[in-house]
């Protein structure tokens, strides 16, 4: 498998979905994973292959944004992700702000669970940054 395809329109909170509000420390796109940047106090695309402190997704986006305007999150519930997944399929943060299987882990990436599918659209959200565990 491969980082699903996300159409940033099609990105839709659940009835049931928790949210967080920040301000965007560069430009984001709805259905990107983000993480707090500790200095800036400001919501950044994660990356599981950068550093640590990037592979900590607290959310994904549910609208762009650009530097310092406001972001809404959504950390936890149902979403509907903007592209097909694959049903009882474990996701987690990929490269750059994807969103790929389990099975797609790479050497190098520190692993985020994102959530786990329930349809061919959704996921239920469930994130847990390992912090520690490198792949």
């Amino acid at each position: 498998m491969a980082e699903i395809s996300q159409t940033p329109a099609s990105v839709i909170p659940g009835s049931d979905a928790i949210y967080a509000r920040g301000i965007a420390g560069g430009t984001v796109t709805a259905g990107a994973p983000v993480y707090l940047d500790e200095t800036t106090q400001r919501y950044l695309v994660a990356d599981a292959n950068a550093s640590l402190s990037t592979a900590e997704v607290k959310g994904i986006a549910l609208g762009a944004a650009s530097a310092g305007q406001p972001l809404r999150i959504q950390v936890a519930g149902t979403i509907t992700i903007g592209g097909t997944v694959v049903l009882s399929t474990i996701y987690i943060l990929g490269a750059a702000g994807g969103i790929a299987p389990a099975s797609d882990l790479a050497s190098g990436w520190f692993t985020t669970i994102l959530g786990v599918a329930t349809s061919a659209t959704q996921l239920r959200l469930c994130i847990f940054a390992s912090r520690a565990l490198k792949a």
